[in-house]
């Protein structure tokens, strides 16, 4: 299974339903509840929808590599 992170956070989740499960969940919660990622991601874990996965994480966007600058960069200094 390939592995999935929040675009936002990049904490590291598994499905426990499928994807059309998770978006009739998280279209059933009021603009309050979905108004902050957080608590989305903790609603769906308390709800088993998804199990994050502790020590995981990551902060690069695959989409993004290609315009990342080492931070050694002397431009940067």
């Amino acid at each position: 299974m390939q592995k999935q992170y929040l675009k936002y956070g990049g904490v590291r989740f598994e499905n426990n339903a499928t994807p059309e499960e998770i978006n009739a969940f998280v279209n059933g919660l009021s603009e309050t509840q979905r108004r902050s990622l957080f608590n989305v991601v903790t609603l769906l874990e308390e709800e088993g929808l998804i199990t994050l996965v502790e020590g995981d994480t990551t902060t690069i966007d695959k989409n993004m590599e290609e315009f990342l600058v080492p931070n050694s960069d002397p431009e940067l200094s």
